[in-house]
């Protein structure tokens, strides 16, 4: 049996994570919007962390604005 290489192991391994991330969301969705916030504000920290280290401030400064945005509307409803 030849040795796996680097990058079927990086995708099993992203797949594993993406499918426990999937799995987090649908047992948060179950039990309501408040406990589905976290996960989906840890969803989208793990996706602005795998970007390339130089696109990484631009997604965070763009989420930060979506946030905030969200935020500025809840306080004036």
């Amino acid at each position: 049996m030849a040795p796996r290489t680097r990058r079927p192991r990086q995708a099993e391994r992203q797949a594993r994570s993406a499918q426990h991330l999937g799995e987090r969301r649908r047992a948060a969705e179950a039990e309501g919007p408040l406990t589905t916030l976290p996960v989906a504000v840890d969803q989208l920290r793990a996706a602005i962390a795998k970007l390339h280290e130089s696109r990484r401030p631009g997604a965070a400064e763009q989420a930060i604005r979506a946030l905030d945005d969200v935020r500025q509307t809840i306080a004036e409803s």
